[in-house]
């Protein structure tokens, strides 16, 4: 016996929902990228939710490649102040965050994507990566749009790194 046209359009519609879905995580996340190489705060702190958490660790950052140093934001206004910071402002306009591809996993409104950033500098006319690391977002749906609930960005090189890739293999493909 086949599914009802009712069925079938149910079914549709679902699938047509999750790849919207996938399509909107995936320009949330680029979409940050391009923001805080404009040097546009606000456009960065949109994306975020208010109580977001934000965790970029670096291995052997210290002196003499010395302890890990993690930074840590807690709420929108923090990622602001990134942006606006003068470490990162002494980068522009010559930085390239360029994120992706990802793994995303959407489950009615909380979402996962898992995948690697690259930051590229121009010095005239040479480029060099300055970092490369796996990230994990955690995103919510509200009021009809994607949002970062947490991103965790680890350079990689740190066993956490190999953590964070796995989760993205947590749910199995589809």
């Amino acid at each position: 016996m086949s599914d009802s046209i009712e069925d079938q359009v149910s079914a549709l519609t679902k699938r047509l929902d999750r790849v919207e879905d996938e399509l909107a995580i995936h320009r949330l996340i680029v979409r940050y990228g391009l923001a805080v190489d404009a040097g546009e705060a606000e456009a960065a702190m949109e994306l975020f939710t208010k109580d977001t958490l934000y965790e970029v660790r670096a291995v052997g950052t210290g002196t003499e490649g010395g302890p890990d140093k993690t930074m840590v934001m807690r709420g929108r206004g923090a990622v602001g102040e990134m942006v606006r910071s003068e470490d990162h402002q002494k980068l522009l306009p010559n930085a390239a965050h360029t994120i992706g591809p990802a793994v995303v996993n959407v489950d009615g409104d909380v979402a996962t994507a898992t995948g690697y950033t690259r930051i590229y500098h121009r010095d005239e006319d040479d480029f060099r990566m300055l970092r490369m690391a796996v990230n994990h977002w955690e995103l919510v749906k509200q009021d009809g749009r994607w949002w970062v609930k947490a991103r965790y960005s680890q350079v990689l090189g740190a066993s956490d790194a190999q953590d964070l890739m796995r989760k993205a293999l947590d749910k199995p493909f589809m």
